[in-house]
């Protein structure tokens, strides 16, 4: 299938996806506004504050954008009984979001301010202004155009990053991307890149523009306030927008079902929504395509009520207990354990297992066939002993004459005294 006709095929679809990404980094990006550009100002009032806060902002930038989803995913913050950061979804990614955009916004702000000529700051004192009619009718408009160039960065960032806030059901474009990485399908893929990309594109060059009118024309002149405060207004709306629909918190009369994020997963998650649907009058919510570990994290912090576990995994990466063979102990002591350390309660197995097999390239298969052919026909050939011939002649004959016990090492002999 080729992209144009995948795209036309799953027109609706794509739509939603790109509104969700749209509304991930317009609230993203409104929000490190909001906390960036007053923390920049208060670097210029108190420079000593630079070093620690630029610093913590170039921390958040090395992180993994996944690994701080796992992080923020356990905590939970409320503010007015609605809970703002923690649990899987959009809210999570939309504070690891803020936590990208924070530094070039910073930054610039703080450059932009302090560049400006310390001459025309002492001509605004000179003619008797405050320090806040300073700040915001002289070095304000004079920094606009360095404080774009840092929220133009910040856009670009944000929008590439947002694509795997899909890893925790955050929504956007990113969901095709994992998809086609899952499936091995080009194309879905590119669904996914491609309007990304474009996206990125297209508010770079709308904040170029910006940047550029405001250092060439003036920030006063009217093209520039028709410019701003329509996308101011449409930042608001999309904050109050998330504000109401993506922050708010458990809703009675609905359970939660979770899977990770491959197709075995999917589908038995898809069959367990089916199964409540059909036997409860309860609405199920599917919150799937959680990677690696985030399930278990999302049902720690209450997010999802039920999801498709292995009795290996959980024993190994969750409880970090030693193999056991047996699987009924297995089961068994990991039933146990939940309950006691997680308050979770595991279910009757579902009557299957997972069945691994060790995959070799042909070629490989072949040289080391003919490598067991080759060895094979020497010991026939030359009649060397076997090891159960070797191991016989030691018991009957060397070893009751030399009055030792001969271990085999590896290529050595360990020779033990006193038998």
């Amino acid at each position: 299938m080729s992209l144009l006709r995948f795209f036309a095929e799953h027109r609706a679809e794509l739509a939603a996806l790109i509104f969700e990404h749209l509304f991930l980094v317009g609230v993203s990006i409104g929000i490190a506004l909001l906390i960036g550009v007053p923390l920049g100002i208060l670097l210029t009032r108190k420079p000593g504050l630079s070093k620690p806060v630029l610093g913590f902002a170039n921390i958040m930038q090395t992180v993994p954008s996944l690994a701080l989803f796992g992080f923020l995913i356990p905590v939970n913050l409320v503010l007015f009984d609605v809970r703002i950061v923690g649990g899987i979804g959009a809210r999570t990614a939309i504070a690891a979001l803020v936590l990208y955009s924070l530094l070039p916004i910073i930054r610039n702000t703080f450059t932009g301010i302090s560049g400006v000529d310390p001459a025309i700051r002492e001509a605004g004192r000179g003619m008797g202004m405050t320090d806040r009619q300073l700040l915001l009718q002289v070095e304000l408009p004079l920094a606009l155009g360095v404080i774009i160039a840092g929220v133009r960065v910040a856009t670009v960032i944000c929008v590439g990053t947002a694509t795997i806030a899909a890893a925790i059901d955050a929504g956007g474009l990113g969901r095709y991307i994992f998809r086609g990485l899952r499936a091995n399908d080009n194309v879905l893929i590119l669904a996914g890149a491609v309007p990304a990309a474009l996206i990125a594109l297209v508010a770079d060059l709308f904040l170029g523009l910006l940047e550029r009118a405001i250092r060439f024309r003036g920030a006063a002149s009217q093209k520039i306030r028709k410019l701003l405060w329509p996308a101011l207004a449409t930042g608001l709306i999309l904050i109050t927008f998330g504000t109401v629909s993506f922050l708010r918190g458990y809703s009675a009369g609905r359970i939660a079902v979770g899977s990770k994020d491959f197709t075995e997963q999917i589908i038995l998650g898809e069959l367990l929504a089916q199964a409540i649907e059909a036997k409860t009058g309860l609405q199920v919510e599917r919150r799937f395509d959680l990677g690696g570990n985030l399930a278990h994290q999302a049902m720690i912090a209450g997010e999802i009520d039920v999801y498709v576990e292995y009795t290996g995994t959980a024993l190994l990466a969750i409880l970090k207990r030693q193999p056991i063979k047996d699987p009924a102990e297995v089961y068994r002591q990991v039933k146990s354990s939940y309950a006691k350390q997680l308050s979770i309660e595991w279910t009757e197995p579902l009557g299957f297992n997972n069945t691994f097999a060790i995959l070799v390239r042909g070629d490989e298969a072949a040289a080391v066939a003919g490598h067991r052919r080759a060895l094979r026909e020497r010991v026939e050939h030359d009649h060397v002993p076997s090891v159960r011939d070797l191991e016989r002649r030691r018991r009957r004959f060397i070893e009751p004459e030399l009055g030792v016990r001969l271990v085999g090492a590896d290529e050595h002999v360990v020779v033990e005294r006193d038998l």
